[in-house]
């Protein structure tokens, strides 16, 4: 019952603020997803916390691997910020993203990497090696509502030895998404 209520009152508040913006669509935007994804680091002696701001598109590219189990890939850009020790480092990311899907289940298996821009590399006296990193994960996305999915992906960020120093981030994502 209250899983029901919450989509129900997350259709309603995003039937509202589309009408308000006046789109219907994903405002001719190659994107079909809008989500928010907030990260924590398991592995450092430093607290880092991740948030940004995503998208993603439906599969570009799919292949049927049985009758009701296909593969698809599509891509995934995002606008982040990763702070801890008191400093904060803004990010862009884009990354391809490979779905597992059986058409009964709700519950889809991610698997994404790409590369990643940060402004900062140092968090106090932490060093994450670079502005430039490489972030993959591996994930299950739910489709709780229509419109409606949560997100959890295990991810790893560093820079592929381009830097000496390379201590490499582990985080637990989780995110509330949006379909159009």
């Amino acid at each position: 019952m209250n899983h029901t209520l919450a989509c129900i009152a997350l259709t309603l508040i995003s039937s509202s603020l589309l009408a308000e913006m006046g789109a219907t669509d994903a405002l001719g935007s190659p994107f079909d997803t809008v989500g928010l994804r907030v990260a924590v680091e398991t592995s450092t002696p430093v607290s880092l916390t991740s948030y940004e701001l995503y998208e993603t598109s439906a599969p570009q590219w799919d292949w049927d691997l049985s009758d009701k189990f296909n593969a698809g890939l599509g891509y995934e850009a995002a606008v982040g910020a990763l702070a801890g020790e008191g400093e904060v480092a803004g990010y862009l990311h884009f990354g391809l993203n490979l779905e597992l899907a059986h058409e009964d289940l709700p519950v889809v298996l991610v698997l994404q990497s790409g590369p990643s821009l940060y402004s900062e590399d140092t968090f106090g006296d932490f060093d994450i090696g670079g502005n430039i990193q490489f972030t993959s994960s591996i994930g299950l996305n739910w489709q709780m509502c229509e419109r409606w999915a949560v997100e959890y992906r295990y991810q790893h960020t560093s820079n592929a030895g381009l830097e000496d120093e390379n201590p490499g981030l582990e985080m637990h994502a989780f995110a509330l998404s949006h379909s159009f």
